[in-house]
């Protein structure tokens, strides 16, 4: 009875496309202890369907039962089609279209949270608060995963994007887009922010990132720029090569960066600083849900193995260069996290979750609006102040905005409190 059940767990295995694999990467042994009551619970179901007279399709079943495998293995796995794993690799490459909004889940639905400045959304008449409720022709459904909703927002032959738009008293509007493609530069835009701050915002980790972005540090050194924020929302790429040349200036040489590890925590490679200019600035880091593949990593480094560096903003997405898309037998593909990366502090990231940021924006922060009148009232006779008009410019500056906000008000803070640039 054993020998039947064996076969016929080898059947039901070899049915979902997993045979190959598993003969392949272990050679013709035993299934595993976990898998040997799999062929009973098949069984039960076919013969609790077969009572009903309820036969499903069956390449729909074979789908189903693989994907439900594999996803009790790994909760967030994501399953993709040709179509999707195109979209994955151009978001990761240097190709996608660029929108400039920043968007978060609120009660199951994309809520836009910041509003990039000289931006095509800003372009659009944008404004932070309002919900998406179409892109394109798809309507959004409540539930989506947000990282749909930013490929469909990526996706697309037309710059031209339609929106669908619903604000806070509940009124609808449509509006288009006239996305840009993304430069094949890493950064993005470099900007001098009043009150003495530099401002940098990354569009992905691509080849000679590092490069790039120490450019902008560097230039600040010998000014008066007290400190930087980097801007790593939705940000991406694939040149992990690039984020232990860029966070050795946050350390000392020689000091562990990161180790990739196999899923059994098995050592790959340990990755040290190389020797490079040290920075003397403080980091701000913003993240964000769409931060992923080498930005990252690159979060997840500043975050648990430098000084100097903070992170501002929300959770990243849960893949720091560790996931990989396996082809099935069901014309899909399961983006796995085949790997885990372990950082100096001793953080895991395995994909069951992301980097958390060590000043967290909330729901009820990102609803934040601040009104502020265009000209200020004052007394007959009075002036602003250089002083106060630098603090205005700086809060206009940021207004929509409250990742960046906040990243503001901790270098204003720093200020306060004396902070040595050249400590």
């Amino acid at each position: 009875m054993k020998r039947m059940r064996m076969t016929g767990l080898a059947a039901f295995v070899a049915a979902m496309g997993l045979g190959a694999a598993v003969q392949a990467a272990e050679g013709p042994t035993e299934s595993p202890a976990w898998a040997r009551g799999l062929c009973e619970s098949v069984e039960e179901g076919v013969r609790l369907l077969e009572g009903y007279h309820l036969a499903p399709e069956e390449e729909a079943a074979r789908a189903a039962l693989l994907e439900a495998l594999i996803r009790a293995a790994e909760p967030a796995v994501v399953f993709l089609d040709e179509a999707g794993l195109t979209t994955r690799t151009e978001r990761l490459s240097d190709q996608a279209w660029y929108s400039g909004v920043t968007l978060v889940s609120t009660d199951g639905l994309p809520k836009v949270a910041a509003v990039q400045k000289d931006s095509p959304a800003e372009a659009a008449g944008i404004q932070p608060g309002e919900w998406i409720e179409k892109v394109g022709e798809t309507g959004i459904q409540d539930g989506m995963r947000l990282q749909e909703v930013r490929d469909l927002f990526a996706s697309g032959e037309a710059p031209e994007l339609a929106l669908g738009l619903r604000d806070e008293e509940e009124k609808s509007r449509t509006v288009t887009v006239e996305r840009v493609r993304r430069a094949e530069s890493s950064v993005a835009d470099v900007e001098n922010l009043p009150a003495d701050m530099g401002y940098i915002r990354v569009a992905g980790i691509y080849p000679g990132a590092a490069g790039e972005i120490a450019s902008a540090l560097e230039a600040w050194q010998s000014t008066d720029v007290f400190g930087a924020i980097l801007d790593l929302r939705g940000a991406d790429g694939t040149a992990e090569e690039e984020v232990p040349a860029l966070a050795a200036r946050f350390t000392e040489e020689g000091a562990v960066l990161y180790t990739m590890a196999d899923r059994q925590g098995g050592e790959l490679v340990t990755v040290r600083a190389p020797a490079a200019p040290v920075e003397t600035m403080p980091l701000m880091v913003l993240t964000d849900e769409g931060t992923t593949a080498a930005a990252e990593l690159l979060a997840a480094v500043l975050g648990g193995s430098v000084k100097g560096a903070m992170l501002i903003g929300r959770e990243t997405a849960g893949d720091p260069m560790i996931r990989e898309p396996l082809r099935l037998s069901i014309g899909r593909h399961a983006l796995l996290a085949t790997r885990q990366v372990r950082t100096a502090d001793g953080s895991v990231y395995d994909g069951t979750g992301g980097v958390a940021p060590d000043v967290a924006i909330s729901d009820v922060a990102l609803g934040e609006i601040l009104y502020e009148p265009e000209t200020p009232v004052l007394r007959r006779g009075k002036t602003l102040s250089d002083e106060e008009k630098e603090d205005k410019a700086l809060r206009d500056r940021t207004r929509n905005d409250t990742y960046l906000r906040r990243a503001t008000d901790v270098l204003l803070g720093l200020q306060a409190l004396g902070y040595d640039r050249e400590r």
